[in-house]
Order: structure tokens, then sequence, then C-alpha cells
């Protein structure tokens, strides 16, 4: 939901994730984990500047690319195949965002030094994703938040204070902080309930067969809605920040 009263959308994160960043007027950007860039296609033509993005699918590389000349926008904006855990230009960006992307990683403390790297003096790191809640959960929680990780891939998906450390330990301030939870639009979750039944059926046929990752990933999906309505993790964004 847009809290200041617009229409419910995707794109509101966008607006949030960027609230109170002093970017420059033609910002260097990087969007570490962009799929098909539909970020970039939004905010490009709105802030100007240079914009690249990191996906691992030549696929989505190859789409993202051929929509960005549609609209004109090749010399400023392109998506490239690659990890955000490769080697990047020192120094080069004054802004870095991960939307929904750095919590597949595998070693998120090598994952952030290594963007923070990438950072210019007084860039941003941005962080935007599902944050386990800290402390032991009860035995049927903490089975879901496992499922949801492989059904993810999503091998660490650190906690809050996992991503503060990170961030401090790559050498940034960690400059804003914003639980997301209460713009969430929720599902009932009975009706949650009923899909997980039904998709988790569809799931051990697929498997059988030497398919399912699909309908793995609408699993974690599912599970994910039970665990925000538990409030036992919170989609927050976190911005570190790099000294000037």
């Amino acid at each position: 939901r847009d809290p200041a009263g617009g229409e419910p959308s995707p794109w509101v994160i966008h607006g949030l994730m960027l609230e109170g960043l002093a970017l420059p007027y033609s910002p260097r950007v990087l969007d570490a984990g962009c799929g098909y860039g539909a970020t970039m296609l939004h905010l490009a033509p709105e802030r100007g500047g240079d914009w690249t993005g990191l996906t691992l699918s030549a696929v989505q590389a190859a789409r993202g690319n051929a929509e960005i000349a549609a609209r004109g926008l090749v010399e400023r904006v392109r998506v490239v195949v690659g990890s955000y855990d490769a080697p990047l230009a020192t120094g080069r960006f004054d802004l870095i965002y991960g939307i929904e992307s750095l919590i597949h990683s595998a070693d998120p403390g090598a994952t952030i030094r290594n963007l923070a790297a990438a950072l210019a003096p007084g860039g941003y790191l941005v962080i935007v994703d599902d944050m386990p809640e800290e402390g032991a959960m009860r035995l049927e929680p903490a089975a879901r938040l496992t499922e949801f990780r492989r059904c993810w891939r999503c091998p660490v998906a650190p906690t809050a204070e996992g991503w503060r450390a990170a961030l401090r330990a790559a050498g940034l301030d960690v400059a804003a902080e914003r639980n997301l939870n209460p713009l969430l639009l929720s599902r009932p979750m009975e009706e949650v309930a009923a899909r997980l039944a039904e998709v988790g059926q569809r799931s051990r046929l697929a498997r059988l067969l030497g398919f399912g990752v699909r309908a793995e990933a609408e699993i974690g999906g599912l599970l994910l809605e039970t665990l925000h309505a538990d409030g036992h993790v919170h989609y927050r964004i976190m911005v570190g920040r790099k000294p000037g």
C-alpha cells in the first residue's frame, strides 16, 4: 500500500527505497539482481543517470535489453549477465540496490563487501528484502522458515541484525531502516492454506517426473505469506552509506 494514500502498486517500493537519499543529479546506479530490469525502466526516465542491471539469466538480459531499446533508453540503461558476487568497478556507483535478490546470497557478508567496494564515497547500498525475526522460533514456524529457504533457494536469509552486521563489517554506516509489513496487502490465511495444499500436491507429482521448480517457487511464496502474517518474517528496507 502507498503510505501517501495513492493506489496500491508494486512501484510503491521504488519511492520508499529512495526516500531521504541525497543522490547526485545524474546518479550512477547498479541493480544487483535486476531480473528483466523493471525497476530501472521505471526509475531511469524519472531520475536520469546511468543504470546497469545484473542478472544470472541470459534470457532475462535479452528480454530486458529489448524492452530498453524499445523505450529508447539504450544510452543510459542496460542489463548484463553477471553475478553480484563477481568483482565490480571500484568506487563507481552512487547507488546500489537489491530488491528481493540479496536474500539468495550464499555468503551475504562477502556479497555486501563486494558491493560496498563498488560504491563511490557517500554512495548508498539499499537492501529491500524479507528478514526473519531474531530469536528462537517455535518448532512449527521454524520448519516453515526452513522450507521457505529451500523452495526459494535462500541458504542463509539473514535476519535484520545479520544484514546490519554485514553492512558495518563492509565499512558502511546503517543510515536508515524501515519495516514494511504494515504496508503489505495480505490474503486471508484460509485462502493461502488451500492454495498451499493444492500446489503441494502438484509439486509432489512434478518432482516424481523430474520437474517441480516452478511449483516449489510458488510454495515458497505462500509460506512467506504465512510467515509475514505471523510476524516471524518482516519485509524491510535497510540503507547502508559509505562515508564520504
